[in-house]
C-alpha cells in the first residue's frame, strides 16, 4: 500500500503544472525551448492568417471594384 502512495505522488508531481522541487536545468532548458517552439509557431500562423486575409480582401475589393465599374458602363450605354 506504501509503495502505491509513493508512485501516486510521483506521478501527480509528473504532470502537475508547477515545476516539481527535483526538476533539474535540462527540463528547465527543454520546458523553455517548447515554450519558445510553440510561441513561434503560432505567431507565424497568426501571421499567415492575418496575410491571407488581407490578401483576399484586397482581391474581392479590387473584383468588386471592377463590377461597379461595368455596371455603370452599362447604364450609361443604355441611355
Amino acid at each position: 500500500m506504501d509503495y502505491f502512495c509513493q508512485d501516486s505522488a510521483h506521478v501527480t508531481n509528473s504532470i502537475s503544472l508547477n515545476e516539481p522541487a527535483g526538476s533539474t536545468l535540462e527540463d528547465k532548458a527543454t520546458h523553455k525551448r517548447w515554450v519558445r517552439g510553440l510561441r513561434t509557431f503560432y505567431a507565424c500562423l497568426f501571421l499567415a492568417a492575418a496575410t491571407l486575409i488581407g490578401f483576399h480582401q484586397t482581391m474581392s475589393s479590387s473584383s468588386s471594384t471592377e463590377q461597379h465599374a461595368s455596371l455603370r458602363t452599362d447604364v450609361r450605354s443604355a441611355h
